[in-house]
C-alpha cells in the first residue's frame, strides 16, 4: 500500500515572497521548500504525484519531458525528490476531480493521500486530506504545513 502526495507547485513549492526575492539566475522553484518536502517524503516513505499544472511538461521518461519537465526532475533530484507519476487532464477549474479520477485508477493501492494546495473551495469528500498554503503570506509550504501533512499520511484512512 502506497502513501502519496499530490503535488501542487505554485503556491507550494514557490510563493510571492519568493518570486520577489529571486534573481534571474535562481530556479523558478524555492528549493529551501524542497527540504520540507524530502522531510514530508522520508519520513512517511510516501510518493509524488504531480498535480500542477506543470505537468504538461513532465513524463515519466525523460524523452516525454520537454526542457521544463527534465529541469523539474533534476532539481527534485538534488534533493532525494522522485516524481513517480502525475493525474490526469481532465478538468482546469477543478483539481479534486483529477485527483479523484487517479485515485479511482489505483483503486486498492493507497493506503493514504495528502494534498498540500492554495486553491481554495472544490475538494468535496477530499478537504480532509487537504493541507493549505497561501503563498501570498508566507513562502508556500512550511513547516506547520508538514506536520499537518504526515499526520494526515500516517492516520492511513484512505
Amino acid at each position: 500500500m502506497k502513501r502519496i502526495v499530490f503535488l501542487d507547485i505554485d503556491g507550494i513549492l514557490t510563493s510571492v515572497k519568493y518570486d520577489r526575492q529571486r534573481s534571474e539566475q535562481d530556479e523558478n522553484i524555492d528549493e529551501t521548500r524542497l527540504v520540507l518536502l524530502e522531510e514530508l517524503a522520508d519520513s512517511t516513505n510516501a510518493e509524488i504525484v504531480l498535480t500542477s499544472s506543470w505537468r504538461k511538461h513532465w513524463d515519466q521518461s525523460a524523452e516525454g519531458c520537454d526542457s521544463i519537465g527534465i529541469e523539474l526532475t533534476n532539481t527534485f533530484e538534488k534533493y532525494g525528490l522522485k516524481i513517480t507519476d502525475k493525474t490526469p487532464v481532465i478538468s482546469a477549474l477543478e483539481r479534486s476531480v483529477e485527483i479523484r479520477a487517479w485515485l479511482e485508477k489505483h483503486s486498492g493501492q493507497i493506503e493514504s493521500f495528502v494534498i498540500p494546495d492554495d486553491m481554495f473551495g472544490g475538494w468535496g469528500e477530499l478537504e480532509d486530506s487537504l493541507v493549505k498554503t497561501d503563498s501570498r503570506i508566507g513562502r508556500g509550504l512550511e513547516s506547520h504545513h508538514i506536520e499537518k501533512a504526515r499526520a494526515v499520511l500516517q492516520k492511513g484512512q484512505r
